[in-house]
């Protein structure tokens, strides 16, 4: 009984290796913080777990509004969900359990978040897919006291003022934000009024207040040279 027992043990050990979950790991490191203008590294690290050489495809999505530096042109543009996209694509061959490295550089040009979309990897060899993580890099601008393009109040509070034409809303009910809805009335101070709004109310309490005037004048029944011929009589009278 002891015998069979070492002898299933050291199968299962044997048969562990060969059920062992292996996966391509795919690493991203960048600077997670920037300011405009900043030239950053992307760097990607792809590991190889299999005990054999494999070609692994892989393809990166560029965010909008840099300036490629090296290489200096995307390598793909197209259509990515109906907007039109850069793309960096490579081919690596990397050798058994080994990491394969390479970076790219980019000029941040302007203030705010920046999305790296999931970098995608696939192996040649069995086609098998996998994505890595989303990175965000914050973007602050440089102080200049002008309020420039891609700068607003939310990612240059510096430059920006709360309600100024930036591009973004400030729905701060104390503020006039020209790009909320209705702001072309800030330019005018904040007052659009239309003149009928004070001509047809005027028009009628006038209209109002002479109607009351005939119709109390009408109800007296007296008209002034009446009461006039009406008091010379009396004082006659008396006399």
């Amino acid at each position: 009984m002891k015998n069979i027992l070492v002898l299933i043990l050291s199968v299962l050990l044997l048969a562990l290796p060969a059920f062992a979950q292996e996966s391509i790991q795919v690493v991203r490191e960048v600077q997670e913080n920037a300011r405009t203008g900043d030239i950053v590294i992307v760097q990607i690290n792809v590991l190889n777990p299999y005990n054999d050489e494999r070609i692994f495809s892989i393809e990166e999505k560029l965010p909008n509004d840099v300036q490629m530096i090296e290489p200096s042109e995307p390598h793909e543009t197209r259509f990515f969900n109906g907007i039109k996209a850069s793309f960096l694509k490579w081919e690596r061959t990397v050798s058994p359990r080994s990491v394969a490295s390479f970076n790219y550089k980019m000029k941040l040009l302007s203030s705010g978040y920046y999305s790296l979309s999931p970098t995608k990897v696939i192996d040649i060899k069995t086609r098998t897919k996998v994505q890595g993580m989303p990175v965000n890099i914050l973007v602050s601008c440089v102080p200049d006291n002008k309020c420039s393009k891609n700068e607003n109040y939310l990612n240059c509070g510096q430059d920006c003022e709360p309600d100024a034409r930036d591009g973004v809303c400030n729905p701060d009910p104390k503020l006039c934000d020209p790009d909320c809805e209705g702001g072309e009335k800030c330019d005018k101070g904040g007052i659009d009024i239309n003149i009928w709004y004070i001509v047809i109310p005027i028009s009628l309490i006038g209209i109002i207040f002479f109607m009351f005037k005939f119709k109390r004048d009408k109800g007296s029944g007296i008209k002034p040279s009446q009461l006039s011929s009406e008091d010379s009589s009396e004082e006659t009278t008396y006399n």
